[in-house]
């Protein structure tokens, strides 16, 4: 099976500014997502989609195999995931002129996955036939305080 890592980093962070590019451990957010994609050796290619050319210059650094321009319908606050996911698969396979057969979204975000976290979500889609599979971690509080009320 051919297997696609996309990563989709978007520009304009509210809360932390800047922070798919801020540095973790002397390297750019962004680029622990890339190595960990290249460590696991599952996949064909690794694309990086975003509306920044600073972050797909950081992402091309760190050798992300593809650079993907997000359209700006794209990298709204209010754009889905799904379509920029989507939007990411068909320019690789248009670059690449292969089709994959797995596509695997890591956020950026989450630096501190295992390559094993990785490998047992490629194993779960290979072997049991699901279409999809969304990572979690158990909530260490009450997720109603995460919850905003508006008087």
């Amino acid at each position: 099976m051919k297997r696609l890592c996309t990563i989709c980093v978007r520009s304009g962070s509210k809360g932390v500014i800047n922070k798919n590019i801020r540095e973790l451990a002397d390297k750019p957010l962004l680029a622990h997502s890339i190595l960990q994609a290249k460590k696991s050796n599952l996949f064909q290619a690794i694309a990086v989609s975003s509306d920044s050319d600073e972050i797909l210059n950081i992402a091309k650094r760190w050798e992300a195999d593809y650079l993907v321009k997000r359209p700006y319908k794209l990298a709204s606050d209010e754009a889905p995931k799904i379509p920029v996911i989507q939007h990411t698969l068909q320019t690789a396979e248009e670059l690449t002129h292969q089709h994959f057969d797995v596509i695997v979204d890591l956020d950026a975000t989450s630096p501190l996955r295992n390559i094993s976290d990785i490998s047992n979500v490629v194993t779960m889609l290979e072997s049991n036939h699901v279409s999809n599979v969304i990572t979690g971690t158990p909530a260490r509080r009450s997720p109603y305080f995460n919850i905003v009320e508006l008087n």
